[in-house]
Protein backbone atom coordinates (compact mmCIF):
# COMPACT_ATOMS: atom_id res chain seq x y z
CA UNK A 1 0.00 0.00 0.00
CA UNK A 2 1.02 3.85 -0.84
CA UNK A 3 2.93 5.45 1.87
CA UNK A 4 2.55 9.28 1.43
CA UNK A 5 4.19 11.77 3.80
CA UNK A 6 1.85 14.32 4.84
CA UNK A 7 3.16 17.01 6.08
CA UNK A 8 5.10 19.93 4.32
CA UNK A 9 5.71 23.56 4.05
CA UNK A 10 5.58 23.80 0.31
CA UNK A 11 2.76 24.15 -1.94
CA UNK A 12 3.46 21.68 -4.76
CA UNK A 13 5.98 18.27 -3.60
CA UNK A 14 7.51 16.36 -6.84
CA UNK A 15 7.29 12.69 -6.38
CA UNK A 16 8.29 9.72 -8.60
CA UNK A 17 7.06 6.28 -8.70
CA UNK A 18 9.18 4.49 -10.93
CA UNK A 19 9.01 6.97 -13.46
CA UNK A 20 5.61 8.47 -13.16
CA UNK A 21 5.29 12.04 -12.80
CA UNK A 22 3.10 12.41 -8.90
CA UNK A 23 2.64 16.13 -7.83
CA UNK A 24 0.99 16.62 -4.53
CA UNK A 25 -0.67 19.49 -4.09
CA UNK A 26 -0.82 20.96 -0.22
CA UNK A 27 -2.38 24.18 -0.24
CA UNK A 28 -6.04 25.03 -1.02
CA UNK A 29 -4.36 27.89 -2.92
CA UNK A 30 -2.68 26.21 -5.42
CA UNK A 31 -5.34 23.17 -5.50
CA UNK A 32 -8.23 25.80 -6.63
CA UNK A 33 -6.12 27.45 -8.98
CA UNK A 34 -5.32 23.96 -11.17
CA UNK A 35 -7.68 21.77 -10.23
CA UNK A 36 -10.79 24.41 -10.17
CA UNK A 37 -9.71 27.21 -12.59
CA UNK A 38 -8.09 25.10 -14.99
CA UNK A 39 -9.92 22.35 -14.62
CA UNK A 40 -10.01 21.88 -18.29
CA UNK A 41 -6.40 20.50 -17.90
CA UNK A 42 -6.79 19.13 -14.94
CA UNK A 43 -10.41 16.89 -14.93
CA UNK A 44 -9.00 13.31 -16.18
CA UNK A 45 -7.75 10.60 -14.13
CA UNK A 46 -4.96 8.15 -14.60
CA UNK A 47 -4.83 5.17 -16.37
CA UNK A 48 -4.95 2.64 -13.52
CA UNK A 49 -4.71 -0.49 -15.57
CA UNK A 50 -5.95 -2.87 -12.09
CA UNK A 51 -9.01 -0.44 -11.68
CA UNK A 52 -9.78 -0.80 -15.55
CA UNK A 53 -10.10 -4.16 -15.45
CA UNK A 54 -12.61 -4.04 -12.29
CA UNK A 55 -14.62 -1.72 -14.05
CA UNK A 56 -13.16 1.42 -13.71
CA UNK A 57 -13.82 2.81 -17.16
CA UNK A 58 -17.64 2.51 -16.16
CA UNK A 59 -16.65 4.05 -12.11
CA UNK A 60 -17.80 7.43 -12.34
CA UNK A 61 -15.38 8.83 -10.00
CA UNK A 62 -12.70 6.92 -11.76
CA UNK A 63 -13.75 7.27 -15.60
CA UNK A 64 -11.48 8.96 -17.93
CA UNK A 65 -12.30 12.13 -18.74
CA UNK A 66 -14.24 12.59 -21.74
CA UNK A 67 -18.18 11.64 -23.36
CA UNK A 68 -18.83 8.89 -21.31
CA UNK A 69 -17.40 10.60 -18.09
CA UNK A 70 -19.84 13.68 -19.32
CA UNK A 71 -23.02 11.60 -19.53
CA UNK A 72 -22.64 9.86 -16.77
CA UNK A 73 -21.95 12.84 -14.74
CA UNK A 74 -25.07 14.39 -16.19
CA UNK A 75 -27.09 11.57 -16.12
CA UNK A 76 -26.11 11.75 -11.96
CA UNK A 77 -26.74 15.30 -11.55
CA UNK A 78 -30.16 14.48 -12.84
CA UNK A 79 -31.35 12.00 -10.91
CA UNK A 80 -29.35 13.22 -7.35
CA UNK A 81 -31.29 16.67 -7.62
CA UNK A 82 -34.58 15.07 -7.32
CA UNK A 83 -34.32 12.73 -5.14
CA UNK A 84 -36.79 12.23 -2.84
CA UNK A 85 -35.24 13.85 0.90
CA UNK A 86 -37.49 10.49 2.90
CA UNK A 87 -35.39 7.92 1.25
CA UNK A 88 -32.36 9.53 2.65
CA UNK A 89 -33.93 9.29 6.15
CA UNK A 90 -31.99 5.85 7.67
CA UNK A 91 -28.88 4.78 8.81
CA UNK A 92 -25.94 5.14 6.13
CA UNK A 93 -25.41 2.25 4.68
CA UNK A 94 -28.91 1.31 4.20
CA UNK A 95 -29.72 4.76 3.09
CA UNK A 96 -27.36 4.36 0.17
CA UNK A 97 -29.12 0.57 -0.48
CA UNK A 98 -32.39 2.45 -0.59
CA UNK A 99 -31.90 5.47 -2.81
CA UNK A 100 -30.19 3.55 -5.22
CA UNK A 101 -31.85 -0.20 -5.21
CA UNK A 102 -35.49 1.20 -3.60
CA UNK A 103 -35.24 -1.62 -1.04
CA UNK A 104 -36.39 -1.18 2.90
CA UNK A 105 -33.54 -0.54 5.38
CA UNK A 106 -31.30 -3.31 5.76
CA UNK A 107 -29.31 -4.42 8.90
CA UNK A 108 -25.06 -4.68 8.58
CA UNK A 109 -25.78 -8.99 7.48
CA UNK A 110 -27.81 -8.33 4.94
CA UNK A 111 -25.88 -9.95 1.74
CA UNK A 112 -26.35 -6.79 -0.25
CA UNK A 113 -24.08 -4.76 2.07
CA UNK A 114 -21.35 -7.48 2.28
CA UNK A 115 -21.22 -8.33 -1.24
CA UNK A 116 -21.30 -4.18 -2.05
CA UNK A 117 -18.77 -3.75 1.00
CA UNK A 118 -16.67 -6.52 -0.97
CA UNK A 119 -16.99 -4.24 -3.77
CA UNK A 120 -16.03 -1.08 -2.83
CA UNK A 121 -13.07 -2.23 -1.18
CA UNK A 122 -11.88 -3.85 -4.26
CA UNK A 123 -11.89 -0.42 -6.29
CA UNK A 124 -10.71 2.01 -3.41
CA UNK A 125 -7.08 -0.23 -2.80
CA UNK A 126 -6.50 0.04 -6.78
CA UNK A 127 -6.28 3.44 -7.08
CA UNK A 128 -3.39 4.84 -6.24
CA UNK A 129 -0.09 4.95 -7.85
CA UNK A 130 1.79 2.39 -6.75
CA UNK A 131 -0.23 -0.13 -5.35
CA UNK A 132 0.02 -2.81 -7.87
CA UNK A 133 3.14 -3.64 -9.32
CA UNK A 134 1.75 -3.62 -12.99
CA UNK A 135 1.29 -0.13 -12.33
CA UNK A 136 4.90 0.56 -12.56
CA UNK A 137 5.48 -2.28 -14.74
CA UNK A 138 2.96 -1.80 -17.15
CA UNK A 139 4.29 -4.45 -19.81
CA UNK A 140 2.91 -6.54 -17.24
CA UNK A 141 -0.53 -6.13 -18.44
CA UNK A 142 0.78 -7.78 -22.34
CA UNK A 143 1.65 -11.49 -20.39
CA UNK A 144 -0.66 -14.28 -21.20
CA UNK A 145 -3.90 -14.68 -18.55
CA UNK A 146 -2.45 -17.97 -17.47
CA UNK A 147 0.82 -15.78 -15.73
CA UNK A 148 -1.10 -12.74 -14.21
CA UNK A 149 -3.02 -13.91 -12.02
CA UNK A 150 -4.16 -10.56 -10.72
CA UNK A 151 -6.18 -9.62 -14.56
CA UNK A 152 -7.97 -12.86 -14.42
CA UNK A 153 -9.14 -12.05 -10.84
CA UNK A 154 -10.14 -8.28 -12.10
CA UNK A 155 -11.88 -9.24 -15.02
CA UNK A 156 -13.67 -12.03 -13.19
CA UNK A 157 -14.94 -9.32 -10.22
CA UNK A 158 -15.69 -6.95 -13.03
CA UNK A 159 -18.16 -9.72 -14.38
CA UNK A 160 -19.34 -10.73 -10.97
CA UNK A 161 -20.02 -6.73 -10.43
CA UNK A 162 -21.65 -6.03 -13.30
CA UNK A 163 -24.14 -9.23 -12.82
CA UNK A 164 -24.99 -7.73 -9.49
CA UNK A 165 -25.54 -4.84 -10.80
CA UNK A 166 -27.76 -5.60 -13.07
CA UNK A 167 -30.14 -7.85 -11.03
CA UNK A 168 -30.57 -5.06 -8.37
CA UNK A 169 -31.66 -2.68 -10.86
CA UNK A 170 -33.47 -5.22 -12.07
CA UNK A 171 -35.59 -5.36 -8.83
CA UNK A 172 -35.64 -1.59 -8.42
CA UNK A 173 -37.55 -2.11 -11.46
CA UNK A 174 -40.20 -4.28 -9.88
CA UNK A 175 -40.88 -2.03 -7.22
CA UNK A 176 -41.01 1.35 -8.94
CA UNK A 177 -44.06 2.50 -6.30
CA UNK A 178 -40.52 2.92 -4.30
CA UNK A 179 -38.85 6.37 -5.72
CA UNK A 180 -35.55 5.16 -6.32
CA UNK A 181 -32.42 6.12 -8.40
CA UNK A 182 -32.78 3.32 -10.17
CA UNK A 183 -36.21 3.88 -11.09
CA UNK A 184 -35.30 7.08 -12.07
CA UNK A 185 -32.51 6.34 -14.33
CA UNK A 186 -34.24 3.69 -16.45
CA UNK A 187 -37.14 6.39 -17.14
CA UNK A 188 -34.55 9.03 -18.09
CA UNK A 189 -32.31 7.03 -20.10
CA UNK A 190 -33.06 8.03 -23.81
CA UNK A 191 -33.43 11.62 -22.10
CA UNK A 192 -29.80 10.83 -20.43
CA UNK A 193 -27.92 8.86 -23.34
CA UNK A 194 -27.01 6.32 -21.16
CA UNK A 195 -26.64 3.02 -22.45
CA UNK A 196 -28.19 -0.22 -20.71
CA UNK A 197 -24.42 -1.30 -19.05
CA UNK A 198 -23.80 2.83 -18.47
CA UNK A 199 -27.29 2.66 -16.70
CA UNK A 200 -26.60 -0.05 -14.08
CA UNK A 201 -23.20 1.01 -12.95
CA UNK A 202 -24.15 4.52 -12.51
CA UNK A 203 -26.93 3.18 -10.00
CA UNK A 204 -24.11 0.62 -8.58
CA UNK A 205 -21.49 3.32 -8.57
CA UNK A 206 -23.17 5.79 -6.55
CA UNK A 207 -23.74 3.76 -3.94
CA UNK A 208 -20.02 2.89 -4.34
CA UNK A 209 -18.74 6.35 -3.78
CA UNK A 210 -21.00 6.97 -1.06
CA UNK A 211 -21.27 4.16 1.24
CA UNK A 212 -17.97 3.68 2.16
CA UNK A 213 -17.30 7.09 2.94
CA UNK A 214 -20.27 8.22 4.62
CA UNK A 215 -20.15 5.39 6.62
CA UNK A 216 -16.85 6.56 7.57
CA UNK A 217 -18.03 10.08 8.71
CA UNK A 218 -20.68 8.49 10.24
CA UNK A 219 -18.66 6.89 12.67
CA UNK A 220 -16.80 9.63 13.15
CA UNK A 221 -19.71 11.72 14.26
CA UNK A 222 -20.74 9.09 16.92
CA UNK A 223 -16.64 9.13 18.01
CA UNK A 224 -16.21 13.01 18.30
CA UNK A 225 -19.82 13.28 20.43
CA UNK A 226 -18.57 10.42 22.65
CA UNK A 227 -15.01 12.06 23.00
CA UNK A 228 -16.55 15.51 23.47
CA UNK A 229 -19.12 15.74 25.84
CA UNK A 230 -19.48 19.24 25.73
CA UNK A 231 -20.34 18.78 21.81
CA UNK A 232 -22.93 16.50 22.74
CA UNK A 233 -24.19 17.85 25.12
CA UNK A 234 -24.58 22.12 23.40
CA UNK A 235 -26.38 19.90 20.07
CA UNK A 236 -28.74 18.00 21.93
CA UNK A 237 -29.73 21.26 23.73
CA UNK A 238 -29.95 22.48 20.59
CA UNK A 239 -31.98 19.53 18.64
CA UNK A 240 -34.46 19.90 22.39
CA UNK A 241 -35.19 23.42 21.53
CA UNK A 242 -36.25 23.17 17.67
CA UNK A 243 -37.64 19.77 17.59
CA UNK A 244 -38.79 19.07 21.39
CA UNK A 245 -39.77 15.04 22.64
CA UNK A 246 -42.83 14.24 20.81
CA UNK A 247 -41.42 13.54 17.07
CA UNK A 248 -37.73 12.91 15.91
CA UNK A 249 -35.69 15.39 13.85
CA UNK A 250 -36.74 16.03 9.92
CA UNK A 251 -35.60 17.60 7.32
CA UNK A 252 -37.60 20.77 8.27
CA UNK A 253 -35.49 21.32 11.04
CA UNK A 254 -32.49 21.85 9.25
CA UNK A 255 -31.99 25.29 8.86
CA UNK A 256 -33.11 25.64 12.84
CA UNK A 257 -29.88 23.05 13.95
CA UNK A 258 -26.99 24.93 12.74
CA UNK A 259 -24.53 23.98 15.57
CA UNK A 260 -25.84 20.50 14.29
CA UNK A 261 -24.86 21.30 10.59
CA UNK A 262 -21.49 22.84 11.98
CA UNK A 263 -20.52 19.54 13.62
CA UNK A 264 -20.64 17.44 10.61
CA UNK A 265 -19.28 19.68 9.02
CA UNK A 266 -16.28 20.23 11.14
CA UNK A 267 -15.62 16.25 11.35
CA UNK A 268 -15.24 16.13 7.32
CA UNK A 269 -12.05 19.04 8.00
CA UNK A 270 -11.13 17.72 10.85
CA UNK A 271 -10.96 14.06 10.38
CA UNK A 272 -11.58 14.03 6.24
CA UNK A 273 -12.55 10.23 5.16
CA UNK A 274 -10.33 9.98 2.01
CA UNK A 275 -7.03 12.25 3.36
CA UNK A 276 -6.05 12.94 -0.28
CA UNK A 277 -9.06 12.35 -2.48
CA UNK A 278 -8.66 10.46 -5.61
CA UNK A 279 -5.89 11.55 -8.45
CA UNK A 280 -6.23 13.90 -11.22
CA UNK A 281 -4.31 14.06 -14.03
CA UNK A 282 -2.60 16.38 -16.38
CA UNK A 283 -3.73 16.11 -19.90
CA UNK A 284 -1.38 19.11 -21.37
CA UNK A 285 2.10 20.21 -20.20
CA UNK A 286 1.51 23.49 -17.57
CA UNK A 287 3.30 25.62 -15.41
CA UNK A 288 2.74 26.90 -12.01
CA UNK A 289 3.86 30.69 -11.18
CA UNK A 290 6.52 30.19 -13.87
CA UNK A 291 8.69 27.93 -11.50
CA UNK A 292 6.73 24.72 -11.27
CA UNK A 293 6.53 22.57 -14.67
CA UNK A 294 3.53 20.19 -14.70
CA UNK A 295 4.29 17.22 -17.72
CA UNK A 296 1.52 16.26 -19.34
CA UNK A 297 0.19 12.57 -17.86
CA UNK A 298 1.57 13.92 -14.55
CA UNK A 299 -0.32 12.79 -11.74
CA UNK A 300 -2.06 15.76 -9.07
CA UNK A 301 -3.30 14.74 -5.73
CA UNK A 302 -5.05 17.10 -3.53
CA UNK A 303 -3.61 17.15 0.18
CA UNK A 304 -7.03 17.36 1.75
CA UNK A 305 -5.76 16.44 4.86
CA UNK A 306 -3.35 19.54 4.99
CA UNK A 307 -5.82 21.74 3.44
CA UNK A 308 -8.23 21.31 5.83
CA UNK A 309 -6.17 22.02 8.89
CA UNK A 310 -3.91 25.07 7.00
CA UNK A 311 -4.19 27.13 10.14
CA UNK A 312 -3.87 29.88 7.38
CA UNK A 313 -7.87 29.34 6.52
CA UNK A 314 -8.65 28.25 9.97
CA UNK A 315 -6.62 29.76 12.56
CA UNK A 316 -3.81 28.66 15.34
CA UNK A 317 -6.87 25.93 16.63
CA UNK A 318 -6.61 24.01 13.00
CA UNK A 319 -5.98 20.97 14.56
CA UNK A 320 -8.75 21.23 17.08
CA UNK A 321 -11.96 19.95 16.50
CA UNK A 322 -14.31 22.98 17.05
CA UNK A 323 -17.65 23.40 15.44
CA UNK A 324 -18.18 26.97 16.39
CA UNK A 325 -15.41 27.77 13.49
CA UNK A 326 -18.21 27.13 10.76
CA UNK A 327 -20.77 29.53 12.72
CA UNK A 328 -20.88 33.11 12.47
CA UNK A 329 -21.06 35.13 15.89
CA UNK A 330 -24.62 35.46 16.11
CA UNK A 331 -24.93 31.25 16.00
CA UNK A 332 -25.94 31.03 12.08
CA UNK A 333 -23.97 28.77 9.70
CA UNK A 334 -21.32 30.79 7.76
CA UNK A 335 -21.27 30.99 3.94
CA UNK A 336 -20.34 28.06 1.28
CA UNK A 337 -16.84 30.49 0.87
CA UNK A 338 -15.84 29.14 4.47
CA UNK A 339 -16.34 24.99 3.48
CA UNK A 340 -13.99 22.38 3.61
CA UNK A 341 -12.21 20.53 0.67
CA UNK A 342 -13.19 16.98 1.41
CA UNK A 343 -15.61 16.48 -1.44
CA UNK A 344 -12.27 17.32 -3.69
CA UNK A 345 -11.91 19.99 -6.47
CA UNK A 346 -13.03 21.32 -10.17
CA UNK A 347 -15.18 19.22 -12.22
CA UNK A 348 -14.41 16.21 -10.10
CA UNK A 349 -16.27 17.37 -7.11
CA UNK A 350 -17.90 14.81 -5.26
CA UNK A 351 -21.85 14.46 -7.20
CA UNK A 352 -23.67 13.32 -4.04
CA UNK A 353 -21.93 15.67 -1.96
CA UNK A 354 -25.75 17.06 -0.79
CA UNK A 355 -27.04 13.76 -0.40
CA UNK A 356 -24.39 13.00 1.88
CA UNK A 357 -24.83 16.02 3.91
CA UNK A 358 -28.30 15.59 4.39
CA UNK A 359 -27.70 12.11 5.16
CA UNK A 360 -25.38 12.07 7.94
CA UNK A 361 -27.64 15.49 8.98
CA UNK A 362 -30.51 13.40 9.44
CA UNK A 363 -28.37 10.66 11.32
CA UNK A 364 -26.59 12.37 14.15
CA UNK A 365 -29.49 14.47 14.81
CA UNK A 366 -31.69 11.32 14.91
CA UNK A 367 -29.11 9.63 17.07
CA UNK A 368 -28.43 12.84 19.60
CA UNK A 369 -32.20 13.37 19.69
CA UNK A 370 -32.87 9.91 21.16
CA UNK A 371 -29.73 8.72 23.29
CA UNK A 372 -26.84 9.96 25.15
CA UNK A 373 -23.54 8.24 23.93
CA UNK A 374 -21.11 7.58 26.68
CA UNK A 375 -17.63 5.31 26.21
CA UNK A 376 -18.04 2.44 28.23
CA UNK A 377 -14.48 2.70 29.60
CA UNK A 378 -12.55 4.71 32.62
CA UNK A 379 -9.64 4.79 30.03
CA UNK A 380 -8.78 7.30 28.59
CA UNK A 381 -9.71 8.22 24.94
CA UNK A 382 -7.51 9.54 22.22
CA UNK A 383 -8.94 12.33 20.36
CA UNK A 384 -6.24 12.32 17.95
CA UNK A 385 -3.98 10.13 15.86
CA UNK A 386 -0.51 10.76 14.88
CA UNK A 387 -0.86 10.92 11.01
CA UNK A 388 2.21 11.36 9.50
CA UNK A 389 1.96 8.45 6.84
CA UNK A 390 -1.39 7.19 5.21
CA UNK A 391 -1.55 2.99 4.34
CA UNK A 392 -4.92 3.13 3.54
CA UNK A 393 -6.76 5.71 1.44
CA UNK A 394 -9.45 5.93 4.05
CA UNK A 395 -9.10 7.51 7.24
CA UNK A 396 -11.54 5.41 10.18
CA UNK A 397 -11.62 6.58 13.40
CA UNK A 398 -10.03 4.07 16.20
CA UNK A 399 -12.25 1.87 18.16
CA UNK A 400 -14.13 2.81 20.78
CA UNK A 401 -16.39 0.92 23.61
CA UNK A 402 -19.93 3.18 23.81
CA UNK A 403 -22.64 2.87 25.96
CA UNK A 404 -26.14 4.48 23.81
CA UNK A 405 -28.73 5.34 26.45
CA UNK A 406 -32.69 7.02 25.51
CA UNK A 407 -32.33 10.47 26.79
CA UNK A 408 -36.09 9.75 27.62
CA UNK A 409 -39.04 6.87 27.89
CA UNK A 410 -40.48 7.69 24.36
CA UNK A 411 -37.56 7.25 22.44
CA UNK A 412 -38.29 3.56 21.51
CA UNK A 413 -41.63 4.09 20.41
CA UNK A 414 -41.43 6.94 17.97
CA UNK A 415 -38.51 5.42 16.90
CA UNK A 416 -39.89 2.06 16.21
CA UNK A 417 -43.29 3.85 14.43
CA UNK A 418 -40.88 5.43 12.14
CA UNK A 419 -38.71 2.69 11.02
CA UNK A 420 -42.52 0.82 10.28
CA UNK A 421 -43.39 3.96 8.50
CA UNK A 422 -40.23 3.51 6.29
CA UNK A 423 -40.72 0.39 5.91
CA UNK A 424 -44.53 0.21 4.43
CA UNK A 425 -44.92 3.26 2.66
CA UNK A 426 -43.51 3.89 -0.64
CA UNK A 427 -39.94 6.00 -0.83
Amino acid sequence: MVIIVVASKRPIVYLNFAGQNVVLLNTKEVANELLDRRSANYSDRPNNIVANYLGGLLVLPLTRYGKRWHTMRRASHSVLNTAPLTSIQRTAASNMVSMCYGKPPLSSDEPILQKLNDMAHRLTTSVYPGTHLVEIFPILDYFPSFMTKWKRDAKEDYKKFTTFFEQCFEEALEHKERASLSVKLAEEQIKTGLTDLEKVWVSGTLYLAGYETTTIVLAWLLYVVTIYPDVQRKAQEEIDQVVGRARAPTFGDMEHLPYVQAIVKEVFRWQSPVPFGLPHASMEDDWYEDKYFIPKGTICIANIWSINRSTNIYGADAVEFRPERFLNEDGTLRSDEDEHSAYGFGRRICVGRHVADNSLFINIATVLWALNIVPSTDKEVPQEQKRDSLRDIMNRPPELQRNFIPRFPEVEGILDDMISDMVVQPY
